[in-house]
């Protein structure tokens, strides 16, 4: 059999992606699957655009993020990054967008000049082209979302990772407790050292629907958050992530950097204009410290050229949040330098870990009884298209076997009210809970979580 020129089959292949993108983008996905290959799926807030990137190489190394050198790639990282040399880059081999594809890299070669023998791009083509030929994805599901989505043909499995949980998960009203506790020792660390802020978390477990499609999954968040970072992230040995995040972490583009101090939460009311809903003092607090901190980190790097706008109540799927947003402008290469510094000193933020930053984190990681994983880290494209943009991770799932690990998280100060913040979680939660449960409901099904409503 003759091979196919990689340049003639992406002709094809962008012929067939703008007839039907949606099946394009599953099969892009079922095929770095299937060839144990890293893929990333994401769509940006208030964007119809989505797109798709695969590294053609199965490992990816743990590295440190440096604007400077400008590779255009994906970065997922984990909560608990020391230097900032944990993070995990997924290489734009090949991005697809709805422009079409677009290699961004050659063959790779080791250092006798021969291709090294865990470089995947023929196989990867091959795989992606006959999904994609053979195709029998419903693209009017997808796109209307007026059936289910999660009977698409896709892999019925993916990367699994490690559990972050060693125990069995508790009951319901014992989670419940034990979340209660964790706030309540929050509570009295904060009294007692007179830091700010603590944000604490917790993790749990639902059965996901037996048709499960982890792209449709996907594209369901896609139509249901558009205001929200949407992603997919798959790494073999790492883990499958999805999730649904509102908070942005840094934007990038030519002489503009861009970030956002994001706290508060509270039940979107359709009936009521974003600008007329009424804040407790504790949420007014609690976003007051996360600008602080972001105001204060500028003024020790002797920034002084940035705007500042808000705060204001932006919406995220079923909840508000306070936002205050934060704009640099300057010139290259001083602003990639910057963004360097912005990267590696915000993160964790204090809007997932706390203030001062030190002695929450110390607090979290000795009174959790899980790890975070990548869980309040960070992720997103960087130097595609003339920009990145970062989101910290946060309404996403880990996803196992036959379950998934929801995580959820809240912001406690010396005002918090123990079972006022475990509510907050369950309402956090309902981001990807309703998109599982609403599928169990088009099966027939009746809630079978491990983790009741109110969890």
């Amino acid at each position: 059999m003759i091979a196919i020129p990689a340049s003639e089959q992406i002709t094809s292949l962008d012929a067939l992606s703008k007839q039907n993108f949606s099946g394009a983008l599953s099969a892009f996905y079922r095929a770095a699957v299937e060839t144990k290959l890293p893929v990333a799926l994401w769509r940006a807030p208030n964007s119809a655009q989505k797109h798709a990137l695969v590294a053609f190489a199965e490992k990816v190394s743990p590295l440190r993020i440096d604007f400077t050198h400008q590779v255009p790639g994906f970065a997922f990282s984990p909560f608990v990054n020391e230097g900032g040399q944990g993070t995990l880059f997924i290489k734009a081999d090949l991005h697809l967008s709805q422009q079409g594809h677009h290699f961004y890299n050659s063959l790779q070669r080791n250092g006798n000049g021969n291709q090294k023998t865990a470089y995947k791009q023929p196989e990867f083509l091959a795989a992606y082209q006959a999904l994609r030929q053979s195709d029998t994805l419903t693209s009017t599901t997808l796109s209307t979302g007026t059936s289910t989505a999660f009977s698409i043909n896709s892999p019925k499995t993916w990367p699994v990772g490690q559990s972050p949980i060693a125990n069995k998960m508790p009951a319901d009203e014992t989670a419940r407790k034990q979340f209660c506790t964790l706030v309540s020792d929050a509570i009295s660390y904060i009294q007692t050292t007179g830091i700010k802020k603590i944000v604490a978390s917790r993790v749990a477990e639902t059965v996901l629907p037996p048709d499960f499609s982890p792209v449709a999954a996907f594209e369901a968040l896609c139509r249901r958050y558009p205001r929200a970072f949407v992603s997919l992230v798959s790494i073999p040995n790492v883990g499958t992530w999805i999730g649904a995040s509102p908070e942005p972490l840094l934007r990038l583009q030519p002489h503009q950097l861009q970030t956002v101090a994001l706290a508060g939460t509270q039940a979107f009311n359709p009936d009521k204009p974003l600008n007329e809903t009424v804040w407790g003092d504790k949420e007014l607090e609690e976003q007051a410290l996360v600008s602080d901190y972001i105001r204060e980190f500028f003024q020790q790097l002797e920034l002084r050229q940035f705007t500042e706008d808000g705060p204001h109540t932006v919406s995220a799927g079923n909840v508000v949040h306070l936002q205050t947003d934060f704009k640099v402008e300057m010139e290259s290469p001083r602003l990639l330098a910057l963004a360097n510094q912005v990267l590696h000193s915000l993160h964790p933020t204090s809007a997932v870990c706390g203030m001062p930053k030190q002695e929450a984190l110390s607090f979290i990681l000795e009174k959790e009884s899980y790890n975070r994983a990548f869980y309040s880290g960070f992720l997103g494209p960087l130097h595609l298209q003339d920009q990145s943009n970062l989101f910290v991770n946060l309404r996403c799932m880990q996803l196992q076997n036959t379950d998934a690990l929801l995580y959820v998280g809240a912001g406690i100060t010396q005002d918090s009210v123990p079972c006022a913040e475990w509510e907050e979680t369950v309402l956090k939660s309902k981001t990807l809970l309703s998109v599982l449960e609403n599928e169990r409901i088009a099966n027939g099904e009746f809630a079978n979580d491990k983790t009741s409503n109110s969890g």
